[in-house]
């Protein structure tokens, strides 16, 4: 016995000086946020497997009950483009003459500010459903709203196809920098996620910021050029021009569309404005998450 004895504590001591070091410090996160990122941006990697399992989870989730499954994807963009055109062709509202035909001017301004609306409330949707999960296991939180990011790309994909038949049935021809749609919808998701994640923090505590940001986003499509040309004067083209969706819409359009925007330099900096906020964001939201966990009893 007194042999066995020694033998384990032998396989104790050799057991423990494999285990790795942690040290502990009283120095705050924020004084060092270049490594506070990495840590980020290597949970992310590391954790990378298990959001690809939740992105194909929620996604057959959302449509395993559907007998419609993606026309849903497609019904709020045919929906405002076909209510839109009515309302312009029966001249009870008076919208100018746009580039292209006004259908496919209001779908693919439609189909961006979605992609927009969504990614701003994606990271709290992620993270409302990751609470249980992160209550009982040590997943770095980031982790669910990459899955949402990949939601949102599939979905952003699958909604592009409608033009395809659109843009061939009225016959418009598609610019040179066509490829560069997806660079600007790329911009679109950026900014709305630097937004979406600042919301988080507070959000995940109150509920009332998740109705705000519903209520928000449908007032602002009204003030994004989404249904009709950027106003050229008035106070309507300085309420317009304040939006910072405006560039993204209007760009993303044009590069599809005319080949050249009279706002690309304003989408470059709110592109990079987007990835500052975000990064930012990251940090913010890593830093709040265990006093979220802890306010809400998880």
């Amino acid at each position: 016995m007194k042999d066995q004895s020694v033998l384990n504590h032998s396989t104790f001591v050799a057991d423990s000086e494999n285990l790795p070091t942690v040290h502990y410090s009283f120095e705050s996160e924020l004084r060092r946020p270049d490594k506070l990122l990495a840590v980020i941006f290597q949970d992310l990697w590391k954790f990378r497997e298990l959001s690809w399992v939740l992105f194909t989870r929620d996604l057959k989730a959302q449509y395993r009950q559907s007998y419609l499954g993606y026309f849903w994807l497609f019904a709020p963009v045919v929906a405002t483009t076909i209510i839109w055109f009515f309302l312009n062709s029966s001249q009870v509202v008076d919208i100018r003459e746009t580039s292209i035909p006004y259908p496919a001017y209001v779908l693919v301004g439609s189909l961006i500010w979605t992609v927009f609306a969504a990614s701003v409330h994606q990271p709290l949707l992620s993270f409302s459903a990751a609470q249980s999960v992160l209550s009982k296991l040590r997943v770095p939180p980031e982790t669910f709203i990459l899955s949402g990011v990949g939601k949102i790309l599939f979905e952003v994909f699958i909604r592009s196809l409608i033009l395809i038949p659109v843009f061939l049935l009225l016959k418009i021809p598609l610019a040179v920098t066509a490829p560069l749609f997806f660079v600007g919808l790329a911009c679109t998701i950026l900014t709305g996620l630097s937004i979406g994640l600042l919301l988080v923090p507070v959000g995940a505590l109150y509920t009332d910021v998740s109705r705000i940001i519903e209520v928000g986003l449908g007032f602002g499509m009204y003030l994004a050029p989404v249904i009709y040309p950027p106003p050229v004067s008035g106070f309507a083209s300085r309420l317009v021009s304040l939006n910072p969706a405006t560039p993204l819409v209007v760009v993303t359009r044009d590069w599809l569309t005319q080949g050249h925007s009279p706002y690309a330099s304003q989408m470059m900096m709110i592109s990079i404005a987007g990835s500052l906020v975000l990064v930012f964001g990251l940090i913010v939201f890593r830093i709040a998450l265990p006093r979220l966990i802890e306010r809400q009893g998880m």
